[in-house]
């Protein structure tokens, strides 16, 4: 390349201003702290939204299709396949048509409350793209405009949307979907970190006002490599320095324990950081593809104590970010695939919801939704529940039953709140010293009083998913008005105690009444 000819596509490559951005993203309402309270922090009942801006060739296998011979895998194989000219039509009609507002319906309807979409880092055009993708940055000039709107639709429907950064520059793991094809790059790429960096610090600007996003998930399945964890701390310091509380979500490279207790660490400095761990039971040898009842032995004996253990080591703050329904053929051999799949998805469920704060299946559709790797596809089937409603509620649930669940609740208020205050006392008095008694009644009506706004306040009634996360931020106001920071903990402990009494409470009269 000459020296002309360089300067060109250097300043070709000069990222355009956040004014730029923002318009490409479209108008938002203005920011509602309070409903972002309940879209950030309530138990999600979730799904992904895969390969719509991060392809995967056996998900949306009508862009792949003309170019079989030249096998491509990761996007930019395909975009160097689809060539310079055609690239950017062909990649926004597959924007424009994947998802409709209809689609969002649709889970508002069955009870999915968040969704998680995966992006690649190049999904903000020129100035953010490298490789492969750097040739073809015009492509994505316009993504912004269908991520906007796709927010916009999920807003409608009081839907939370976890941006999911799905693909890092080099790639961050030895499968397509992030973005390369081949060995990863990253972690021993300064340009990549720097890039990725960037790419984040741009996310959280632009998303970290928006009502109804949910979080930023940082990076998607990384490898555990020692370069990891500083970039985490990394990532997390330039965030916060643009959004103070939006939600931050990490992999946990599939080394649970160990990233749980990284978790735990990061939100001491960073505040709300979540880690999350993908469970699959179709990716197995052969040797440990079993039949359903032993895996769901396997789920209880195993699985969960790992899952709870880890969950109470990062504060509650753990999700299922993928999960699926799909077996390996050995499980269901010589049975009904969609009975079977559908009784250990039904015990997955079950393990996610007492574990923790919330799981996404993967994924919401593929090209022609017939597999169990689509949802739609596997509810149709039963190998999926119906409905994923919180309290186990049902779609056509009044607003005025809730009104007078809450109603009831507020009225044993006082009742509750003394029958709690004597088991903490009765607690406590093993230890010798002062307490801080006022303190734990105060959390407990703070507790209670979110529980019904989480109960009352949408369309759907939301249950309360990072109590603890949130029960130390209301502590932590509550201690900076009145002092005595050493009872922070009978706070918290009051205010959790009351959400559990309100979703046992208002679980019984629903389940009377359905």
């Amino acid at each position: 390349m000459g020296f002309f000819s360089d300067i060109r596509a250097r300043l070709s490559d000069k990222p355009p201003s956040i004014a730029e951005l923002r318009k490409r993203l479209g108008s938002h309402p203005p920011f509602d702290a309070a409903l972002a309270q309940i879209i950030r922090y309530r138990k999600m009942q979730g799904v992904n939204l895969g390969s719509l801006f991060c392809l995967e060739p056996w998900i949306s296998t009508e862009l792949y299709k003309d170019y079989q011979a030249q096998s491509p895998e990761a996007e930019g194989d395909l975009l160097e396949c689809m060539g310079r000219d055609c690239c950017t039509s062909l990649m926004e009609t597959h924007w424009d048509s994947w998802l409709q507002r209809d689609d969002f319906e649709k889970m508002a309807s069955i009870g999915i409350n968040t969704v998680r979409l995966p992006v690649g880092y190049w999904v903000l055009g020129t100035g953010y793209a490298s490789g492969k993708y750097r040739k073809h940055s015009h492509a994505y000039n316009h993504a912004l405009y269908f991520i906007g709107r796709l927010v916009s639709w999920a807003a409608e429907f009081d839907i939370g949307v976890l941006i999911d950064v799905h693909a890092l520059p080099g790639g961050q793991n030895n499968d397509s979907h992030s973005g390369v094809t081949g060995s990863p790059l990253f972690y021993d790429s300064t340009e990549c970190q720097e890039l990725a960096l960037k790419v984040l610090a741009t996310f959280a600007n632009l998303f970290g006002d928006i009502t109804n996003v949910a979080g930023l998930q940082i990076i998607n399945e990384p490898l555990d490599h020692p370069q990891l964890e500083p970039f985490y701390e990394r990532a997390l310091e330039l965030i916060r320095s643009y959004s103070a509380a939006l939600p931050v979500y990490i992999g946990d490279a599939w080394n649970l324990p160990k990233y749980a207790t990284i978790t735990k660490q990061l939100c001491n400095r960073f505040g709300f950081v979540v880690v999350d761990t993908h469970r699959y039971w179709v990716f197995r040898s052969e040797e440990e593809q079993h039949r359903v009842d032993q895996l769901t032995r396997e789920l209880w004996v195993k699985v969960v104590p790992e899952l709870a253990s880890a969950s109470a080591e990062a504060g509650g703050n753990m999700i299922i970010g993928e999960y699926s329904s799909v077996l390996a053929n050995r499980s269901f051999d010589g049975e009904d695939p969609a009975e079977c799949m559908g009784r250990f998805a039904r015990e997955q469920l079950k393990a996610f919801d007492q574990t923790a704060a919330g799981c996404f299946y993967w994924t919401w559709r593929l090209q022609h939704d017939s597999w169990f790797w689509s949802m739609q596809y596997a509810i149709s089937t039963s190998a999926m529940p119906a409905t994923y409603f919180s309290f186990g509620c049902t779609a056509d649930m009044s607003s005025e039953l809730r009104e007078s669940i809450a109603a009831q609740a507020n009225d044993n208020r006082c009742q509750w709140r003394e029958q709690h205050l004597e088991g903490h006392r009765n607690y406590v008095s093993q230890w010798v010293g002062e307490f801080g008694f006022d303190h734990y009644t105060a959390g407990f009506d703070q507790g209670l009083d979110v529980a019904m706004y989480f109960f009352t306040k949408l369309a759907f009634p939301s249950k309360l998913g990072f109590v603890r996360q949130l029960a130390s931020e209301y502590a932590t106001k509550y201690i900076a008005q009145n002092g005595d920071e050493q009872w922070q903990w009978e706070f918290e402990d009051g205010f959790r105690e009351a959400n559990e009494e309100f979703v046992d409470f208002a679980t019984g009269i629903i389940s009377v009444s359905a």
